[in-house]
């Protein structure tokens, strides 16, 4: 299943800010889409793999997800 996820979602997910999400989707690489009012999305799975480059933990369950639920990079 695809889940899209927030830049608030991946924040609380990660602990970190909403501006740290749209400088990792900026300058770190982390895959996310627009949608048509301007607002980034990020599937779960390009969080999975953004995580797994650079060593992060994700607290999943912060945003309504098993971690089994998630793709394994």
């Amino acid at each position: 299943m695809l889940k899209s996820l927030t830049t608030g979602d991946v924040a609380r997910a990660c602990q970190v800010s909403q501006a740290t999400v749209l400088n990792w989707i900026r300058d770190r690489g982390l895959n996310a889409y627009m949608t048509p009012g301007g607002h980034f999305r990020i599937q779960a799975a390009d969080l999975n793999s953004f995580a797994a480059r650079y060593h992060m933990p994700v607290d999943w369950r912060a945003v309504g997800l098993a971690p089994d639920e998630v793709a394994t990079p």
